[in-house]
């Protein structure tokens, strides 16, 4: 698990595999590690807000490969009261997601958690000191159609950034710098577009049911799609029926 704090703590108790307690002041932006299987103890007297990420072994030994091909790490706990600024500012923007749930976007809370793992990866566990490969440029004509043909053929389905990852034979942070330097738009904004865009035609086009469109081109509802059909296309799908009969 990796603990950030979003509001300070005076006086926070700690004990990690030990019966002896550390009482410090933790500023915000304070990260703590949470190896599995530890023994935790912590204890605070003012109310908190913290993001408490629990990381799957199974997944972040996969992630672990891709990026640095070994899947064997242990992580490091942190000294207590460390602050990491990268990871609180992607701590607020996971937060964000989370508040709003009406607009929540399963593959930008992917990409969101992909690249905080890759950062505590990268400098809490034994990859510390060892740099992943990191090349450079975008993504090659036939990989980029390759994508992009999986991503309008899966458009229904809850795309992640391992599977797109996959497709484009690269690491996942790798996949997702290389995709918004050739696209111009991260996956999750190209992933959206495509949704509207599949949303609208057939809307206009046939007499489906709205709420079946939704299911068809990936949107969790009804509501879902019209509110964000609303935020990025100023229109509705039932405008947009309403528009299409009236012709």
């Amino acid at each position: 698990m990796a603990l950030m704090l979003l509001t300070p703590q005076q006086n926070r108790e700690l004990s990690l595999n030990s019966d002896r307690k550390s009482v410090f002041s933790a500023p915000i932006g304070t990260m703590e590690i949470v190896p599995a299987n530890a023994e935790l103890y912590a204890q605070w007297k003012e109310t908190k807000e913290c993001l408490l990420v629990a990381l799957s072994p199974h997944k972040l030994s996969q992630l672990a490969g891709l990026e640095f091909e070994r899947e064997d790490f242990e992580f490091h706990p942190t000294d207590c009261g460390h602050v990491d600024q990268q990871a609180l500012m992607l701590a607020h923007l996971i937060r964000k997601e989370f508040q709003d749930c009406n607009l929540l976007n399963h593959l930008y809370l992917d990409s969101l958690l992909t690249v905080y793992s890759t950062h505590l990866l990268r400098n809490y566990s034994t990859f510390r000191d060892r740099s992943s490969p990191r090349p450079r440029g975008g993504l090659s004509p036939k990989t980029r159609r390759s994508v992009e043909d999986y991503i309008r053929t899966h458009i229904g389905d809850n795309l992640s950034v391992s599977q797109l990852a996959q497709i484009a034979e690269l690491s996942p942070s790798h996949f997702l710098r290389a995709f918004k330097q050739t696209i111009g738009q991260a996956p999750y904004q190209y992933v959206l577009a495509i949704r509207l865009e599949q949303a609208e035609k057939l809307v206009v086009s046939t007499d489906m049911e709205l709420a079946e469109i939704a299911k068809i081109t990936g949107f969790s509802s009804h509501s879902h799609m019209t509110s964000l059909m609303r935020r990025n296309k100023l229109t509705t799908p039932s405008s947009l029926r309403r528009i299409r009969i009236t012709r």
